[in-house]
């Protein structure tokens, strides 16, 4: 009772009842004369229980059953929440069951709370019902403890010690040894599939009976349906994580001494989560599929989008582990961390439902970035687990320090221009914007230097790429090295204008293109036709995008952004992922060349070693855009 403090509200029910029959002030009495000898007596029934599991069950089934336990008090305690609306629904189903109920001495609510068979109420008897109950439920408690441990430990030692059969020895996924033994720890520990399957799906049940009437439409459209099923499915892999990892204990960290590590080991069990929430989503989504035959391809594009939506959610929540402390209660996770788990955590979802395919392709951009953002920061933690008074944090800029940058020029920058036109009006709100983002594109690149400057991080070393040399020591040409090489400021320059005329052409032809097309063409127009109407707006759009922006978004997206992305990824991961993460803050129409604009600087950024061709590249290529 000391170690749960949920035990400290079990008076509360017999209060309330007695309340409720009586009056408040003997509802107060109750609550002590009643409702703390039944509470104890409900703590030494669960104890006695725990004890004899322990005792009396084979090692691999004691987690199994604690957890049953654990569940069973935790759906007890939801049904008294949901049974206003459960309860109607079981009587209609008790009624065609014959009634063999009527026999018994109903209701035994009536005896706990002194129920006279006139229909009156005394007070005395209930509290001595009560008081019988608790001393016959605590005096069975203590000798049920005392029988099991005079009974010994149960046996089954070699049965639980054995190995697994030939049918299952023979399964492989993958090269990755590691993705086999989380497969086999699941089949073979009963607790795991308690704690990851049973658990998680009753809380995310609860969740859905929350959200009833959303899925009660459901199945009025393919994207209410599979809406429905990646919310349920985020919210399994949300709960999942920290269940999963909270029923192996101390068992867990023993994977610090393997020569894998255990980061090898976190990233295995994030694969088994995603292919349990995989299988979970999979079937709402065939369900969808048989419903709405006519819709397939969208389907199919959902499940494709929720396979790595679903992977990157799994990873969030495997940075969400904790030590156990020495008493094997398992620490506090951070709130910072817990709110960058939650991240684009929704957006997928919301996505799917409102049919806007842009905001879930951003949900799922922003949750891996935000994935490999958290995992940066969690492997310079993880040598400093049980020693946090020595953690250090990871070398600066990081993926989270660009995230947040980002974040805050892109909403300081939507406060400021609100600000403008509260002022100045909503006519002048070409004007705003453009004075907005450039005050806040200086201010936050300003802040952002002086802050990395603060962990020993030169504006230098943000603009400029380590060079790259041969192994004679002379560097290698920028077009043929696998690493930046300093050169010519000029010619770097003129490359870079060179590439904006290109990519800025290409950009002019794809719109071109659209605009023949009825659906985005029909956009186009009445996009062109609202910027025509605003004043001033082509000017002040031009001199944001040329004379600000280029600066402030090479130095966010490439230059730390990029840079932090290459060494959490490497290769062509990194570049996509900065070029895609980078194309989700334009227009969804204007995606395919923003990511080419994106990919282009990343890797010239990095082949040149500099930041400046860069710079003009994107300065070029969105002033031919907008020519």
């Amino acid at each position: 009772m000391a170690a749960n403090p949920i035990y400290w509200s079990g008076p509360l029910f017999a209060g309330f009842m007695y309340g409720i029959v009586y009056d408040p002030g003997v509802g107060v009495l109750a609550a002590f004369l009643v409702g703390v000898p039944l509470t104890v007596a409900a703590a030494c029934l669960g104890k006695a229980l725990e004890i004899g599991v322990i005792l009396r069950f084979p090692q691999r089934s004691r987690g199994a059953m604690i957890g049953l336990m654990g569940w069973m008090g935790y759906a007890s305690m939801m049904f008294f929440f949901l049974g206003v609306f459960v309860l109607p629904r079981v009587e209609q189903i008790l009624q065609r069951v014959p009634g063999f109920f009527t026999l018994l001495p109903w209701p035994w609510l009536r005896l706990f709370l002194g129920g006279r068979p006139g229909g009156t109420y005394s007070l005395l008897s209930g509290i001595f019902a009560c008081w019988v109950a608790a001393t016959v439920t605590i005096t069975g408690a203590v000798w049920f403890s005392v029988w099991g441990a005079q009974q010994g430990l149960s046996g089954n030692f070699a049965r639980t010690d054995s190995r697994p059969s030939p049918g299952k020895a023979g399964i492989r996924f993958g090269k990755d040894p590691l993705y086999r033994k989380e497969f086999l720890w699941f089949i073979r520990d009963r607790s795991a599939i308690v704690q990851t399957i049973l658990i998680p799906l009753t809380v995310a049940g609860v969740q859905v009976f929350n959200l009833r009437r959303l899925f009660s439409n459901a199945e009025s459209a393919w994207n209410y349906l599979c809406g429905a099923g990646i919310l349920f499915g985020t919210y399994f892999l949300w709960v999942l994580g920290p269940k999963s990892l909270s029923s192996e204990g101390t068992a867990l960290w023993i994977a610090l001494t393997w020569p894998r590590g255990l980061e090898s080991l976190l990233k295995a069990k994030a694969w088994l989560w995603s292919m349990i929430s995989n299988g979970v989503v999979a079937l709402v989504l065939c369900y969808a599929a048989y419903q709405f035959p006519a819709n397939l391809w969208q389907i199919l594009l959902v499940g494709i989008g929720w396979f790595f939506f679903g992977r990157s959610m799994a990873e969030k929540t495997v940075t969400l582990v904790s030590v156990a402390s020495q008493s094997g209660e398992a620490q506090p996770i951070p709130r910072g961390r817990q709110w960058a788990a939650q991240l684009g955590m929704l957006t997928f979802a919301i996505g799917i439902l409102t049919q806007q395919w842009h905001i879930a392709v951003m949900g799922i951009v922003y949750s891996y970035v935000t994935a490999a953002a958290m995992w940066q920061n969690f492997r310079a933690r993880l040598p400093y687990l049980y020693d946090p008074w020595s953690e250090k944090l990871p070398p600066a800029p990081t993926l989270m320090h660009a995230m947040v940058s980002i974040s805050i020029l892109v909403e300081a920058g939507a406060v400021v221009t609100g600000i403008f036109m509260a002022f100045a009006g909503r006519e002048n709100i070409a004007i705003a914007q453009a004075m907005s983002y450039g005050i806040c594109s200086g201010i936050v690149s300003i802040c952002v230097a002086n802050f990395l400057r603060g962990r020993n991080v030169l504006n230098r070393e943000v603009w400029h790429w380590p060079a790259a040399v041969q192994p004679d020591g002379k560097p290698e040409p920028w077009w043929r090295a696998d690493g930046p090489q300093l050169g010519k400021l000029p010619q770097l320059l003129f490359l870079g204008v060179a590439g904006g005329l290109a990519l800025g052409l290409f950009a002019v032809s794809y719109l071109a293109i659209l605009k023949h097309i009825p659906v985005t063409g029909e956009m186009i127009r009445k996009s062109q036709e609202q910027i025509a109407a605003i004043p001033y707006f082509r000017v002040s759009y031009f001199a944001m995008a040329v004379g600000f922006a280029p600066f402030a978004e090479e130095y966010l997206f490439r230059g730390l952004l990029f840079r932090s992305l290459d060494r959490e990824w490497g290769g062509w991961r990194a570049v996509v992922g900065s070029a895609a993460f980078f194309a989700v803050y334009h227009p969804a129409l204007s995606w395919p060349p923003v990511v080419l604009l994106g990919v282009a600087n990343a890797l010239l950024f990095k082949k040149t070693g500099r930041l400046a061709p860069a710079v003009a590249l994107h300065m070029v290529y969105n002033a031919v855009v907008l020519s």
